[in-house]
């Protein structure tokens, strides 16, 4: 088995990455994250899919997936738009630079750390393999991409009483080499010292095993990170569901415990992974598991937090549903292939059938405009509601506006609120009847404030980049 004795770091200064060969006990040492949170302040930060890119090239071509400076025509193709932005290439297929994945994380940091109690972090942290005959990704890349975020995210979440806040990642399928694809490989190993750190000592043993865990933010709440690869219906490793021996029935398995732990200790769950459950992303076997788990501890779980698709929405599940007869990358679908697609399902929905609502952050990657999630939950440790979530708000960058300026380089961006649930779609809080209410409200027919609702949620689902 390959394991690696030294990780190496990637520190992101300016627009380039540098990388230093360390070994793990010469990096500086950070605090452990503090285990017992006594004062909560009811936040806490979901990011996802990072996708930071060390050969981004600020106006290189599109077309050579922001890698390489054009031949010629350099003036016409930048007055065309096809030539990458300084700070990123929002719309344009092309992964974060390095400027803009280091600036985000500090930013988010120095505005938000002593006001949340976690993060959950969804994976995707290495770049695409935009350019395989060219610039083909390694696993060496693939690991110190995950060190350089890794690092930063710690310390930029450094808090001023010398603790950082509980860090809860996941792997992502472009996290692993080749992408998609895992069964039980010596990069779990990597990541467990990786992420020693984040995780649980009583966890390290079972993440070692299958990459997944669970963590206590405080007594009665409790995170279950998934490794949702073994779902997955591009990674061709696995079977599928379809028998006990292998990793997929030991994580539900695994899964089933500790919702009945948490049941008998009366906790919420708040259930994390990279690749959302779907007919789209799922194999069927696995997406009928899933569905059955979470309706059976519906009054445990409080919440389904992914990314991986890099767009604003929710999935609302359900038994014996129409399912997608092709297997459609829904990354890879057009903008109105995609809101036709949530607006049919939407419409599907039976209100009077139980249901599991699953929903999906957009990314820092400028696959539209950076963005990321605060999310709020209740405190009040007295009440039946302790834990539930509540509330979200949702902030972003206007990358073109930064992109457009005459020295780009010498403003940074701004992250600006772009929405929350209460004000712009009328919540009252986030359970799943209020989702199934606003699926309800978005999709209803011949209503001129539907029409109005629907197009807000489109302008969100695509980040306010035009359409």
């Amino acid at each position: 088995m390959y394991f690696v004795k030294t990780v190496v770091t990637t520190i992101l200064l300016s627009s380039t990455l540098t990388y230093a060969y360390l070994p793990i006990e010469q990096q500086h040492p950070l605090q452990k994250p503090s285990r017992n949170v006594p004062n909560l302040n009811g936040k806490f930060l979901h990011i996802t899919d990072i996708h930071i890119d060390p050969y981004y090239q600020d106006e290189a071509t599109i077309k050579s997936g922001c890698h390489f400076q054009a031949k010629k025509h350099h003036k016409k193709k930048k007055r065309k738009g096809k030539l990458a932005g300084y700070w990123g290439s929002p719309t344009k297929g092309c992964d974060a630079p390095p400027r803009l994945a280091e600036h985000a994380i500090d930013w988010i940091g120095e505005r938000w750390k002593e006001e949340i109690d976690f993060i959950v972090w969804t994976g995707d942290n290495a770049r695409h393999d935009l350019d395989s005959k060219n610039l083909p990704r390694t696993k060496k890349e693939i690991l110190a991409l995950n060190q350089a975020i890794t690092y930063r995210i710690q310390e930029a979440f450094h808090r001023k009483d010398n603790t950082t806040i509980p860090i809860i990642p996941c792997i992502g399928n472009n996290d692993v080499h080749p992408h998609n694809r895992l069964q039980v490989t010596s990069m779990i190993e990597t990541y467990s010292e990786m992420w020693r750190d984040f995780i649980p000592p009583d966890q390290l043993p079972v993440f070692r095993q299958g990459g997944y865990y669970a963590i206590d933010i405080a007594p009665g709440l409790r995170v279950l990170v998934l490794n949702t690869l073994y779902f997955f219906n591009s990674n061709d490793l696995v079977n599928g569901c379809q028998d006990r021996d292998g990793p997929e029935h030991a994580h539900f398995e695994w899964i089933i415990d500790q919702l009945a732990m948490a049941r008998r200790d009366r906790a919420r769950v708040y259930i994390t992974g990279h690749v959302p459950p779907t007919d789209r992303t799922f194999y069927p076997a696995c997406l009928d598991r899933y569905i059955d788990i979470s309706l059976e501890y519906q009054d445990v779980i409080t919440g389904h937090f992914y990314g991986h698709v890099n767009r604003d929405h929710f999935n609302v599940l359900q038994k014996n549903q129409d399912r997608a007869k092709d297997k459609v990358d829904i990354t890879k679908t057009t903008r109105d292939e995609f809101s036709s697609m949530l607006r049919k399902q939407y419409k599907r929905i039976q209100r009077d059938k139980s249901a599991v609502v699953v929903h999906v952050a957009p990314p820092i990657i400028p696959e539209y405009n950076p963005t990321f999630r605060i999310n709020e939950y209740d405190t009040d440790p007295t009440s039946s509601n302790f834990g539930t979530w509540t509330k979200y708000t949702q902030y972003y960058i206007d990358l073109n506006y930064y992109n457009g300026k005459k020295h780009p380089e010498l403003e940074s961006p701004q992250f600006y609120e772009e929405y929350a649930t209460d004000t712009e779609y009328g919540m009252k809080d986030l359970s799943t009847e209020s989702w199934m209410d606003l699926a309800q409200r978005l999709t209803q027919k011949g209503s001129k404030k539907s029409k109005k609702l629907w197009k807000k949620f489109v302008n969100n689902l695509f980040v306010q980049t035009e359409h």
